[in-house]
This record gives structure tokens, sequence and C-alpha cells, in this order.
């Protein structure tokens, strides 16, 4: 019985509470808002600071004159190329580049190839078999029947000694050349190397082969020539 008299009392007060809420709005809509000009504070044109807006003649007044300010582009190309906003773009017409100032220089790296199983004939002359000859680039062949006069003023056979240290020093290992094949018809002149050891450099430097005139080693043919090694000193015991 509680709950139902709690219900219907707290029914009627939001319809009282609705009721009232309804009639204020009522009251708003209906009064309208009443001003007064005496209340409004209305400055005085004459107190004002005002510019003129008319001229001494009383004619119209002008529009003052609009000054459009473009940023300046430097044309890539005078006569030819300039910014697309700043010119007309329907004669643009696309041009080749120019060519380089100077050709840049390619040097080709020259293929190195390993030949196997090299048998001395002289100092600066190795074969491959019966038809491959590879002469060393640098240097002057050193013949087998070449004589050499020692410092006891005595002739010793320092071309046979010159292949003999040559064949000492391969030990039939195998030369890396700069050729294109391993396989070719006839002699070829080159560098080869062993390990990391130029050949022609190595029998420049010991004085078993002379160095072409001209060539880069020219220097060691010349210390070995002071040291008396070699071809320039006296026989190896």
């Amino acid at each position: 019985m509680r709950r139902i008299v709690t219900f219907i009392a707290g029914a009627i007060g939001l319809l009282l509470w609705a009721y009232l809420v309804v009639q204020a709005g009522e009251s708003f809509r209906e009064d309208p808002v009443d001003y007064n000009i005496e209340d409004l504070d209305v400055p005085d044109p004459s107190e004002l600071n005002l510019p003129e807006v008319g001229s001494a003649d009383g004619g119209e007044i002008e529009p003052a004159s609009r000054t459009e300010t473009r940023r300046q582009v430097r044309a890539i190309e005078p006569d030819a190329f300039s910014s697309p906003a700043f010119s007309n773009t329907g004669d643009l017409e696309r041009v080749a580049a120019r060519a380089p100032l100077s050709e840049a220089v390619q040097s080709a790296k020259p293929k190195v190839v390993l030949l196997h199983r090299p048998l001395s004939l002289s100092a600066g002359v190795v074969a491959f078999g019966g038809e491959q000859r590879l002469r060393l680039a640098d240097i002057i062949e050193t013949p087998t029947e070449r004589n050499c006069v020692a410092s006891d003023g005595t002739s010793w056979p320092c071309g046979a000694m010159a292949r003999t240290q040559q064949r000492l020093f391969l030990r039939n290992r195998s030369l890396a050349c700069e050729t294109s094949a391993t396989a070719w018809q006839g002699e070829i002149r080159t560098r080869c190397w062993v390990g990391v050891q130029d050949v022609s450099s190595w029998l420049a430097k010991y004085g078993w082969a002379e160095a072409e005139p001209g060539s880069a080693l020219i220097a060691l043919t010349e210390e070995a020539r002071l040291a008396r090694r070699g071809l320039f000193g006296d026989p190896a015991h």
C-alpha cells in the first residue's frame, strides 16, 4: 500500500512540474522585450574622428588601383624556357640534352686467366703445350746461349742460368696472365703473375732479364746492375 501511495504522489509531482514549465514558456513568448531608446548609449557622429568620404568638387571617389606584385623567376635558358606561371606554356618544346663537355674515359679492365703447367723456354719466354708460347711484357728475353763476363774476366753461361732461375721461381705453378682465353695459337705477349708477384718485375729485379727501353722496369734493371746481380755479376754456385 505504501508503494502505491508513493507512486501516485510522484506522478502528481511530475505533472505539476510539467504544467509550470509550459506556463513559463507561454509567458516568455507572448511578452515582447521592451527596449527604451533612452537607455541606449548612441555616440554623436560629430564627436567621432571619421575621415572625409567626399572630394572637394563633389566627384565620385575612385577606387584605389590594385598593384599586383609578382615574384621574378630567372629563366633557366634565356628565350627558351621560363617558369610556366609567368610565360606562355603553349610553345614549350622538349629539346635534347647538351652533350658533355668532355668524354668520360672508361678503361676496360683486362681479363686475367689462369694458365697451368708453364714450361720455361728461356728467361722471359714460357710455353704451354707444343703450340702456345707466351712472351713476358716489359722485358727483353735472355737467350739461353748468352754468355756473360764475371768479375775475374772469365765467361760463364748466364743465359742458361737465367732460364734455370726462372724455372726455380715458377716451380711448375700456374700463371695468372692478362689474356682473353686459355687457348690460342702461336705466341702472345702479356703480363703474368705467380700469386701477387709480377714475373717480369722479378726477373728485372734479380738481373735475369733486362727491361725494355722506356719500360717502367728500367729502375729495377739499373738496381740489379749496380748490385751486380744475375747477368751483371758472377755465376751462382
